[in-house]
């Protein structure tokens, strides 16, 4: 099972649809794409603060560290480890960087693939954002009293489908 965190979109559009299309599933876990093109994969995410920041650092560890052979083979080290890290936090920054950019937090939901994740999800929310989109009119009447049942007069007493003798 592959677990899923669901974030949806700023704002209250009166289109669910134009809604359902904006939600982004995130998927948890470890992501081979950013262990092994983590600026294509940045770049693709649309995390420009992300990407500079990385690049900032995978080309101030060389910098640093200097030009000896010994301090290369280390900053290359260093550089493979920062790649491994990014590649095991991407999703949680994928996730930070979509909640700096409005989108909230829903659920979190689990399915074999991607499509039983959205199918799992969509069939709790989609219910409750019809309810907030035509909720229940508010009546400002009070509610009808109570009915109290009466019992018929003693020789019309019916019980079941025949009469009482």
């Amino acid at each position: 099972m592959t677990v899923y965190s669901v974030y949806v979109p700023p704002g209250d559009d009166a289109d669910i649809e134009a809604r359902v299309d904006k939600v982004a599933f995130v998927k948890d876990g470890f992501s081979w794409v950013a262990l092994f093109i983590p600026v294509l994969w940045l770049i693709y995410q649309r995390m420009w603060f992300e990407l500079v920041v990385f690049l900032a650092v995978l080309f101030l560890i060389p910098f640093l560290l200097g030009n000896d052979p010994a301090a290369r083979e280390l900053a290359s080290w260093l550089v493979l480890g920062l790649t491994v890290v990014f590649a095991f936090e991407a999703s949680d920054l994928r996730g930070r960087a979509l909640q700096r950019r409005g989108y909230g937090f829903a659920a979190a939901v689990a399915g074999r693939d991607r499509a039983e994740a959205e199918r799992s999800f969509f069939t709790n929310w989609l219910p409750q954002q019809q309810r907030r989109k035509f909720p229940l009119p508010v009546t400002t009447t009070p509610p009808k009293a109570a009915v109290t049942p009466t019992r018929p007069s003693g020789g019309d007493e019916v019980i079941g489908s025949f009469p009482r003798d």
